[in-house]
């Protein structure tokens, strides 16, 4: 039925979905529409108005005439109409314009356009502007009831489908809040879902008898039901292909079941009794071509069998359902996979820590015997006593330097694993840059072997960088170290720095979180640049040499090449200061390591 508004509504405009304007301008409802139609006729000519009436009423037909648009408008306003017939040409407000504006509140109300004069383009306009039919004066009296009663025949048939539409759409929306209960497993979330899908099937199709059976290996199982006992519930299977659910759950067909009890896949049981109609509805929960389960619908409250609107709706409340249903396992699967997740992390990060614990505990261990080694390799090496051979004094040489070198891998590891376990305090402030790096330079003479350092600093007064000052030390004299070994030693090492108001882009630290948190200083970055004549490497390998036990050294010189963990030691203070090391280089063309410290211009 519809309820006309005096001014044209547009529902594009409108925030509400299409479906709910619809349901509410057109009072959507269980209620069956009335059978005798209530019928508007509109025309300024009196005798034609009164002719069209008394034809209708003859009819079996409620009508209401009104003799211009706007009366009728004020009439459609205020009441509820099926068929509206109008004539095109009026004084005011024309037939045409009143087509537009009754379509504009009601796109389903059927309105019927008549006239005096045989236009084929009139016709053509007035259908375009979704006239439901066109007649032509004088009205033949059996041709307006024909066409008066198939447009109302049409407009009930598109009302109960705006129905359907209407609750299915609102018990949809209704099931997706299911996924909002996330104080509930997810098990217990199926269970909610399952039984209010019952629940919404009883009261939307009236109905006594509701189950839902869920697909478990070559069986169903009942989740969830009403109207039938609850100890049931859980326990009642049915082999797929077995009776009307197995046979839904097997090939994914609805059925609608006129007689169980003549159809040859209904098999009686036990809860038989609980079947006071012999109408019977069965739709498979689908999800792409995968059965997930099914619902069983008896009993309507009426007593009438089901029809195939009952169907339908059933089964776009049975897709609603199956979606819920795979997105819920999806969520539930995902839950798993992110704890096991979760578990992982925890066991690595204990292992590494196990790791890093044995490693010190290992190196701590050694130092005892090491220590003593080298002390009495120094001594015998020393000793100047009777009998003494050249050999020996070789061996005792050979003990102590090799020592040495172990003494000094263990003594590198205890450093790199006390930095990664945080077992190092720091002590950070404002240092000067060209004094810390100079001082360190001089600190550093005796590990240089001679080679010349250019500090290029000018324009660096008040220049200052936020660090720790014995550690600042520390990662100046590994880039060197690492600098002297694989460069000529006729060729300078060059420091110099560059100032960046914000902080740069850094390779390699993408993902560093970091880089930066050094509490509340906020007064830029300072960038020290080391460069060196050696003969370089390729981009592609410069990753490789900050990590730990990795050196390249050996491909490129004939120089010791250490242990591979003096650039690992560099980059896990830089980064324990809150800042970054990075390095440039290119085969043949030397290398230049850039330090990123926080610093500020004073």
């Amino acid at each position: 039925m519809a309820a006309m508004p005096h001014a044209p509504a547009d529902p594009v405009k409108n925030t509400r979905s299409a479906v709910d304007q619809r349901s509410r301008r057109l009072h959507l409802s269980v209620t069956p529409l009335p059978e005798k139609p209530r019928v508007l006729v509109v025309d300024d000519d009196r005798l034609t108005l009164e002719i069209v009436l008394e034809i209708l009423r003859s009819g079996g037909m409620d009508a209401t005439g009104a003799t211009g648009g706007a009366e009728a408008l004020k009439i459609l306003d205020e009441g509820s109409w099926d068929v509206v017939i109008t004539d095109i040409v009026m004084d005011g407000l024309t037939g045409i314009d009143l087509l537009h504006r009754v379509k504009a509140g009601s796109r389903l109300l059927p309105v019927i356009c008549m006239s005096g004069y045989k236009s084929f383009d009139s016709a053509v306009q007035m259908i375009k502007g979704g006239a439901s039919d066109f007649l032509y004066k004088p009205i033949d009296r059996d041709r307006l009831l024909h066409v008066v009663k198939s447009a109302f025949s049409k407009y009930r048939r598109a009302i109960e489908n705006e129905r359907i539409i209407a609750q299915s759409q609102s018990w949809a929306r209704e099931l997706l809040t299911l996924r909002q209960l996330g104080e509930s497993s997810s098990r217990d979330m199926l269970q909610v879902l399952f039984q209010k899908t019952v629940e919404a099937v009883a009261e939307t199709l009236q109905i006594e008898t509701v189950s839902l059976m869920i697909v478990e290996g070559d069986h169903l199982t009942m989740a969830a039901a009403m109207g039938l006992p609850k100890e049931i519930v859980g326990k009642a299977q049915v082999l797929l292909g077995s009776g009307i659910s197995g046979f839904v759950g097997q090939t994914g067909e609805p059925v609608l079941i006129n007689d169980i009890s003549k159809d040859d896949r209904f098999k009686p049981s036990k809860f038989r009794r609980q079947y006071s109609t012999q109408s019977a509805l069965c739709v498979p929960l689908m999800r792409g071509d995968k059965v997930l389960g099914v619902i069983n619908a008896n009993n309507k409250t009426n007593g009438e069998p089901f029809s195939r609107s009952d169907l339908d709706l059933l089964v776009t409340i049975a897709a609603q359902v199956a979606m819920a249903v795979d997105n819920t396992r999806l969520f539930k699967g995902l839950e798993e996979k992110a704890q096991a997740l979760e578990k992982a992390h925890r066991e690595l990060i204990r292992l590494d820590k196990d790791k890093t614990e044995l490693i010190l505990n290992i190196s701590h261990e050694l130092k005892t015997p090491l220590t003593s080694i080298i002390g009495f390799a120094s001594l015998l090496h020393g000793l100047d006593v009777q009998g003494k051979t050249k050999d020996l004094d070789d061996y005792a040489e050979r003990i102590e330097m090799s020592a040495g070198l172990l003494n000094h891998l263990v003594e590198r590891m205890l450093e790199l694993f006390r930095l990664e376990a945080g077992r190092n305090a720091m002590n950070r402030d404002f240092i000067p840059l060209q004094a810390a790096v100079s001082q360190a330079v001089a600190e550093l003479e005796g590990t240089l072997h001679g080679r010349d350092v250019m500090e290029n600093f000018s324009a660096s007064t008040g220049v200052h960088i936020y660090t720790d000052r014995s550690f600042f030390t520390r990662v100046l004299g590994l880039i060197l170290e690492n600098a002297v070994k694989f460069s000529p030693e006729d060729t300078p090492i060059i420091i110099s720095w560059r100032r960046h108001a914000d902080l740069p882009p850094v390779p390699g630290y993408a993902s560093y979180s970091g880089l930066g948190k050094t509490g509340n200083i906020s007064g830029g970055w300072v960038e020290i640049m080391v460069s060196d004549s050696g003969e370089g490497i390729t981009p592609a390998e410069i990753p490789a040499i900050f990590e730990k036990f990795r050196q390249l050294g050996d491909i490129l010189t004939t120089k010791p090449t250490g242990i591979g963990l003096g650039l690992s030691i560099a980059r896990a203070i830089l980064e324990f200061l809150g800042g970054a090391v990075w390095a440039d280089s290119r085969k043949g063309d030397g290398s230049t390591f850039h330090i990123l410290l926080p610093g500020k211009m004073e």
